[in-house]
């Protein structure tokens, strides 16, 4: 089983991240971490890892992106099962021993698995829950519009998927809209196999500002990129779906953009919502009105009202946590169950004969 590590100036959590790793209770690994050319004490911190661990190998790169590191790890891996792992999250102990248990035993057709997340704080403390959705087998409809996986640390794939779909594509990065590489592999993936899913919240997906899915403006472009890539490989995909996952695209961008203030570009995702759904771009328009009063009226209250202290909340480290204890959410004015429902209609219908005719 072979874990691959992109790090690059990640110095602050890459310890953390090799803990996780090294403390697994599936102990036969081989662990690669690429050195992405950091400039930092990041390799420094790996190599005092790897002295103590026979297990853990060090490459070193010039500055590439997360793609093309990962790919690099890839290529010096001999496993026949390979799972990722970006520098700064965090694997609960059992997370290799499951994700092999759920995949090792199903037929070739079963390229990958997927876990599902918490969002974890700098000090590894658990702030919230992931959301809940999932789904298994061929899945490609569904992931291509509710996303299910979030993040490039909860996915694991047999050595057959990187012989049929090559690796990460470092275009995006290229391009300056690198970020959703992850969900461009998993949508690969689902091209061409079906996917398990083990439904729990297995990785902590760390939130803090030095990292990528910080920059708001760019993951915005790069999950509008990965989408409108998938949309033009599978050109089979019926209407309602292309227009389903233009939507849910175009909703994450304007959330960002919005965040971000930048109206101009929020506008743009607005009118493209509002193409796929009207209902949906009405909605989003009122909700973004009423939380602009909220927060209007919350300023005007806080110079009238004493500030209050607000109560220590107790969180505990993510490891501490109880797998089992469920996830919550994922539900919302567009994630419905009733799309659910019928994306899983139509992905039985047609995906299993997309990916059968990519085999």
């Amino acid at each position: 089983m072979a874990v691959v590590i992109p790090a690059y100036n990640a110095e602050e959590f890459i310890a953390a991240t090799l803990r996780s790793v090294v403390d697994q209770t599936h102990s036969a690994l081989e662990i690669i971490v690429v050195d992405d050319g950091s400039t930092d004490d990041t390799a420094s911190i790996c190599r005092e890892f790897a002295a103590a661990d026979p297990r853990i190998t060090i490459l070193s790169t010039e500055n590439r992106g997360v793609a093309a590191a990962r790919n690099a790890g890839i290529e010096a891996s001999r496993s026949s099962y390979i799972a990722f792992i970006d520098a700064d999250d965090l694997w609960h102990p059992t997370y290799v021993e499951r994700m092999l248990s759920a995949l090792h035993p199903l037929p070739d057709a079963w390229g990958a698995v997927y876990a599902l997340h918490r969002f974890v704080d700098s000090e590894g403390y658990c702030t919230r829950s992931g959301s809940s959705l999932n789904a298994r087998e061929s899945i490609l409809i569904r992931h291509l519009v509710f996303r299910f996986v979030g993040n490039g640390s909860g996915f694991m794939v047999r050595r057959a998927v990187i012989d049929k779909i090559g690796g990460y594509d470092p275009s995006y990065a290229d391009r300056g809209i690198g970020g959703c590489e992850d969900f461009d592999f998993e949508l690969r993936t689902a091209e061409h196999f079906k996917i398990e899913a083990v439904p729990l919240g297995l990785v902590g997906y760390r939130l803090h500002s030095a990292a990528m899915s910080a920059d708001r403006s760019r993951m915005a472009r790069s999950l509008l990129a990965v989408t409108e890539q998938c949309v033009s490989r599978n050109p089979e995909l019926p209407a309602f779906v292309v227009s389903c996952a233009h939507a849910s695209a175009h909703l994450y961008a304007f959330s960002k953009f919005a965040a971000l203030k930048d109206w101009h570009s929020a506008a743009t995702s607005l009118r493209h919502i509002y193409r796929h759904s009207p209902l949906l771009a009405v909605a989003v328009v009122i909700k973004l009105i009423f939380s602009k009063a909220n927060r209007a009226t919350n300023r005007a209250l806080a110079k009238v009202r004493p500030v209050r202290q607000s109560k220590q909340k107790y969180f505990k480290k993510f490891e501490e946590l109880d797998p089992l204890i469920p996830l919550v959410g994922g539900w919302s004015r567009f994630r419905t169950k009733a799309l659910f429902r019928r994306l899983s209609k139509i992905d039985r219908c047609c995906g299993e004969s997309i990916a059968t005719s990519r085999r």
